[in-house]
């Protein structure tokens, strides 16, 4: 009786070092200048204009157009790079940070524009537009 063809290749493996990296026994490999990992959100650079929303193949992105800024639904994320080459402020960066796997959507480092964050800039820009209203009202009063 004649041996399966696979049997000599699985004795060879089994002798070989594995072909990947420990990692959680080891260091992690140092990740190449090019890496694209996590995306980072500077929410005070963002203005608005719904340019990652738009490129987005993933659905990553929700428009938040009465604070004219975007959240962020990473886990989503395919690390495709496309919403940070067409970000004009540079709002948006991918980070080299690659151990981002999780049980949770909900995960806190998963939301970048967090609710209390999105009522505080609410708050702000009311505070202005009261600001401009008043000064237009002191600038016609004064005519």
């Amino acid at each position: 009786m004649k041996a399966p063809i696979l049997v000599p290749t699985v004795l060879k493996n089994l002798t070989k070092k594995p072909a990947t990296n420990l990692f959680p026994k080891t260091e992690p490999v140092p990740v190449p200048e090019d890496f694209r990992g996590m995306i980072t959100y500077d929410v005070d650079k963002c203005v608005g204009c719904r340019m990652c929303y738009n490129v987005c193949p993933a659905g990553v992105f929700v428009c938040l157009p009465e604070i004219r800024k975007v959240a962020l639904w990473t886990a989503r994320c395919i690390y495709c790079g496309q919403c940070v080459d067409v970000c004009p402020t540079g709002a948006l960066k991918l980070s080299k940070d690659f151990l981002v796997a999780s049980y949770d959507n909900h995960d806190e480092r998963f939301i970048p524009l967090k609710p209390e964050k999105v009522e505080e800039i609410k708050k702000k820009l009311e505070e202005q537009k009261k600001a401009k209203e008043k000064a237009k009202a002191e600038k016609k009063g004064s005519k």
